[in-house]
């Protein structure tokens, strides 16, 4: 099992998303930057690439995100582990999103498959 945040279940992140084939239809690529911050002050961040020819997913920043979500560790975990829903979230304040919002309704159905996709990697993730 890989640690929540860790580079290994990012890299399983990018194997699943590679083998389900998930990509976008058109366009230039989707870049999505997730951004924690955790309670010491320190930030955790990787970023999900999608693009016509491929997706893959890596540690680190992204200097040409299209869309950057920016949230505590607990909340974080909390999505990813299924416990929170992430509109809630976001609705509530507890979830930051900037960049490019209008994206992720033109690649919809990339999202919709990518997500499902990642369920599969939940059930793999120590939190």
């Amino acid at each position: 099992m890989a640690e929540f945040l860790s580079p290994e279940r990012v890299a399983a992140l990018s194997e699943a998303l590679q083998a389900a084939g998930v990509t976008t239809e058109e366009g230039p690529p989707l870049v999505i930057q997730q951004v924690v911050d955790h309670a010491d002050g320190t930030r955790s961040a990787y970023l999900v690439r999608l693009g016509t020819s491929g997706t893959e997913a890596l540690v680190g920043y992204a200097d040409d995100a299209t869309v950057t979500y920016r949230q505590s560790y607990e909340v974080a975990r909390g999505i990813a582990a299924g416990d929170l829903d992430a509109h809630v979230e976001f609705l509530m304040g507890r979830v930051l999103v900037s960049g490019d919002t209008r994206a992720l309704m033109d690649h919809r159905a990339t999202l919709e498959r990518m997500h499902a996709t990642l369920r599969n990697v939940r059930a793999n993730t120590d939190f």
